[in-house]
């Protein structure tokens, strides 16, 4: 399997994990806008990604769960 970029991965999680704001922002055109916010937030993160590494999947749904919650 290829090396999923920050976006990807990020993008995944929050379908996988998040789905209702996922098709929210999909139905609203702004999945890009808030994709591209996340990976803001989140590329302290993001540096090394290793897409097996599940604490950095909490970290990551931990975060999406606090910018979620401040729409």
């Amino acid at each position: 399997m290829t090396q999923p970029t920050a976006y990807d991965y990020l993008r995944l999680i929050l379908e996988e994990e998040f789905l209702a704001a996922y098709l929210r922002f999909i139905n609203q055109g702004i999945l890009h806008y808030e994709l591209t916010n996340i990976q803001e937030i989140c590329a302290p993160l993001l540096e090394g990604l290793d897409e097996d590494d599940r604490f950095l999947r909490y970290e990551i749904i931990g975060t999406i769960t606090d910018y979620l919650e401040e729409e």
